[in-house]
């Protein structure tokens, strides 16, 4: 069975230009935090020797999610970036390992658009479906495939691309639909009631990771392309090839 990768001391750098960055967010670490906590903020301070200059993360993993971060390294930078986010011209994939044998469309068929209601539970970092009408509730829609089912370990792959940005979105629309992320403490089910071990996954970490992002270059304008697997944009520079993360 194939898991992501091990979290690394150093973060990875996938791409850059004056302005911004994207990097490889390992699972276990959160992306912000108060100052003087661990977070990918404070390792990139750090690691790019810019503790007294502006660098900032455009976007959100929780913690336990591995991938793909754009993080800005000005001010401007950092409000034409939110901008994009903010009126959904930026584009990001997902690779999910989920439990069971999932029916959604192969590789090679139209992608399947799930549509759900979900609502903050009160008091705790959790959310849940709802109704379209009952309080606090938030449209989520997710495009998404089938990359291949596993069926020695019966887990499935796939590929997800939310339209929206709720907390916990694709954790709780895969867990809705039946087949929690592997290793989701929190949507998933516990080993007691499955008899099933997830050791191979490390610590901290949940089978779900950001492979690619897609925005428009701050300066440019250019759509610029940042993946796990290659790197690319006008005017901006690749700065490594990473291993594959399936």
């Amino acid at each position: 069975m194939e898991w992501f990768p091990e979290p690394t001391t150093l973060i990875s750098l996938l791409w850059q230009c004056d302005s911004a960055v994207a990097v490889n967010k390992p699972a276990g670490l959160s992306t912000t935090s108060p100052p003087g906590t661990d977070s990918l903020e404070w390792r990139l301070r750090a690691q790019l020797d810019c503790e007294a200059g502006f660098l900032s993360a455009v976007h959100r993993l929780d913690r336990d999610v591995s991938g793909v971060v754009l993080i800005a390294l000005s001010k401007k930078a950092a409000r034409l970036l939110s901008a994009q986010f903010a009126a959904r011209r930026v584009s990001k994939t997902y690779h999910a390992w989920v439990c069971g044998c999932m029916s959604v469309p192969a590789p090679d068929a139209p992608l399947e658009r799930w549509t759900d209601y979900l609502r903050k539970i009160d008091d705790v970092a959790q959310g849940e479906v709802c109704p379209s009408d009952a309080p606090g509730a938030k449209l989520a829609q997710t495009d998404v495939r089938l990359l291949r089912y596993d069926a020695p370990s019966d887990r499935t792959l796939l590929e997800l691309h939310p339209i929206t940005g709720r907390m916990h979105q694709l954790r709780i629309q895969t867990a809705a639909r039946g087949h929690a992320i592997v290793g989701d403490p929190i949507y998933g089910l516990s080993v007691e009631s499955t008899g099933v071990s997830d050791t191979a996954l490390p610590t901290g970490c949940i089978a779900l990771t950001a492979v690619k992002i897609a925005f428009h270059h701050p300066r440019s304008g250019k759509r610029t392309v940042v993946s796990l697997e290659s790197s690319q944009s006008e005017g901006g520079k690749e700065v490594q090839q990473p291993t594959r993360p399936l």
